[in-house]
């Protein structure tokens, strides 16, 4: 369990309920599928990693609000491993890896310390690996750092420390002689474990006021990975505070998310669905059908789960339409862009307790309710005829699944292509063919039959407990009574 508890024989039940349970949340957390190869492959340019540093030194990643389930199998470094690859083998292509809600084993004090570093180049500050010997061979500039990724994130976490961050980032000492020597700053002892991951690998680390106001040539100039003898362009950001928090405005307004799962509280939903009347009856029918049993599912693609998907394209397209502000709790765009570089669009069905317990109860799980409600497919199309006014970070679940048509629509946006036609302007956007889009993408063998095996386990188990349970009330009191060859003494 969480908390590295144990148990003793005659109270093994409860260990064995919170490992099946972690494990449990664990599978149903799953975002993606494949490495962070395949999910460049896949039509990804940016990964969305929250670190999380153990007390043995690795830097491996957490699952935001299953904050407790360990990644351990993944380390930032065989992460940053396969971008490196990919990168070399796509060597015209930009990725960026962000970071949030950096978490350490040891807790609050894992991260609090602080670690002083000589100030030379400001690129070194940052483990930018651009420390060239006059041979013009290229060696990586120490540091420390090791980082994660997943798609869906402790929204509550993220509010808590993401988006409050550490004011000692600006008061960092920054004493830089005339000849730009001679100076020190101090770090927090996470971030500087991350610039040492990276340096290792050879990859630049920025903070996020280097990205601010930069052209994407300007940013490939920065990520550029043959400057540590590689190809690509690859490059790690966040804010350097505390908690390694996000660059961009994410979006993730507390009273305003849009579940996959809910209670749908009865008759009340029945009758509100009842007056919309009209072309609607129909629909409101088999509505009721479906909510009969107290839940409305986005994965109900014919029912219930309209109304869901059109909250969901509200909720996006405020988080580009609505005015600008810097309100974490309020969507749309940044106002102040030279703190959020960034502005997400979080194409995804968010989660709180309710919904994974629903999901849980309706053997679901996040890849699932992507596929089943085609939550990716209806997010490219709404791109693909321009329901946004901007778009900076895209945030999809399941990107195997349409990515590439969301590589593909982003990309030939009009604005986007330097493309030129004999002097006509290149023909872009809803001008060209919508992308052929996958409707039955299934999820692999092997990850239905581990579900199959877990939830099996779990519905053995908590059998086995309610008999116990009922065996030990019917036979009554049994402590003075001694059972010797079927005989009660």
């Amino acid at each position: 369990d969480g908390n590295n508890q144990r148990y003793d024989n005659n109270a093994a039940h409860p260990s064995r309920w919170n490992t099946v349970t972690t494990k449990l949340l664990s599978l149903y957390g799953k975002t993606q599928v494949g490495t962070a190869y395949d999910q460049l492959n896949d039509g990804a340019r940016a990964l969305d990693l929250r670190p999380k540093i153990y007390v043995n030194g690795t830097v491996g990643f957490h699952h935001g609000s299953l904050i407790d389930v360990p990644l351990s199998s993944i380390t930032l470094g065989g992460l940053l491993q396969d971008a490196k690859q990919w990168c070399n083998d796509n060597p015209k292509e930009l990725v960026i890896i962000f970071h949030s809600e950096l978490v350490h084993e040891a807790g609050y004090n894992g991260l609090s310390s602080q670690v002083y570093t000589a100030q030379g180049d400001d690129d070194d500050v940052y483990g930018t690996n651009n420390n060239n010997n006059d041979d013009g061979d290229a060696n990586a500039n120490g540091g420390d750092d090791e980082y994660n990724n997943n798609a869906n994130y402790n929204a509550a976490a993220y509010d808590d420390a993401g988006n409050v961050y550490d004011d000692a980032y600006d008061d960092k000492a920054n004493q830089d002689n005339d000849d730009g020597g001679g100076g020190y700053e101090y770090i927090y002892s996470g971030i500087a474990k991350m610039k040492e991951v990276y340096a290792e690998q050879g990859i630049p680390y920025n903070s996020c006021d280097k990205l601010a106001g930069i052209t994407v040539g300007e940013a490939m100039e920065m990520a550029d990975l043959s400057k540590s003898g590689g190809k690509g362009y690859l490059l790690a950001v966040d804010r350097h505070d505390m908690y390694a928090s996000y660059c961009g405005k994410a979006n993730w307004a507390e009273d305003q998310i849009v579940t996959c799962h809910s209670h749908s509280y009865g008759g009340q939903q029945q009758a509100d669905d009842a007056e919309g009347g009209g072309e609607n009856n129909e629909n409101n029918n088999r509505n009721n059908n479906a909510i009969s049993d107290g839940y409305i599912h986005c994965t109900d693609t014919r029912g219930t789960g309209m109304s869901k998907l059109s909250s969901l394209k509200a909720y996006v397209k405020a988080s580009t339409n609505n005015e600008a502000s810097d309100d974490w709790n309020e969507l749309g765009p940044p106002a102040d862009e030279s703190y959020y570089p960034f502005n997400q669009i979080q194409g995804f069905w968010q989660v709180d307790a309710e919904s994974v317990q629903i999901g849980i109860m309706h053997a679901s799980n996040l890849l699932d309710d992507n596929r089943r409600s085609e939550v990716n497919k209806e997010m490219v199309t709404m791109t693909y005829n321009g329901e946004f006014n901007a778009i900076s970070i895209f945030a999809l679940d399941n990107v195997a699944l349409n990515g590439n048509a969301m590589f593909s629509v982003l990309r030939n946006a009009c604005g986007q292509s330097v493309v030129t036609d004999d002097g006509d302007d290149p023909a872009c956007g809803a001008d060209l063919v919508m992308p052929y889009m996958n409707m039955d993408h299934k999820l692999p063998l092997v990850w239905n039959i581990v579900l199959f095996v877990v939830y099996g386990a779990l519905v053995l188990m908590v059998s086995v407990m309610l008999f116990q349970a009922f065996r030990l009330r019917n036979e009554g009191p049994q402590e003075h009574r001694l059972i010797c060859h079927g005989h009660v003494v």
